[in-house]
Order: C-alpha cells, then structure tokens, then sequence
C-alpha cells in the first residue's frame, strides 16, 4: 500500500523574506523553507531560555 503525501506550499512575499533575514542575520538565503526554518529554531530557543 502506498500512502501519498500533500504537501502545502508556503508562499512568502519578498518583504516578509527581507523581515525574516533581518531577525535571522542571514543575507544569504533565498529559500523561504530554509527561513522558516531558522525563525522556528529561534522562536524554540527564545522558549527554552524562559523556562
């Protein structure tokens, strides 16, 4: 049996790329998934730090 997946794509603007590479300090990204990425690991870490 073969189970298929859909995955949503996530479409993020330019200005909420340049937003997201400000909060991150990473120039160098053009992938929206790679950002969202690094903006989750903060948002985790920031957690972490207030418990």
């Amino acid at each position: 049996m073969m189970v298929l997946y859909c995955v949503p794509q996530l479409h993020i603007t330019n200005e909420t790329m340049t937003r997201m590479k400000d909060i991150t300090g990473i120039n160098h990204a053009r992938d929206g998934d790679y950002m969202v990425n690094e903006m989750i690991d903060i948002l985790e870490k920031k957690l972490r730090d207030q418990r």
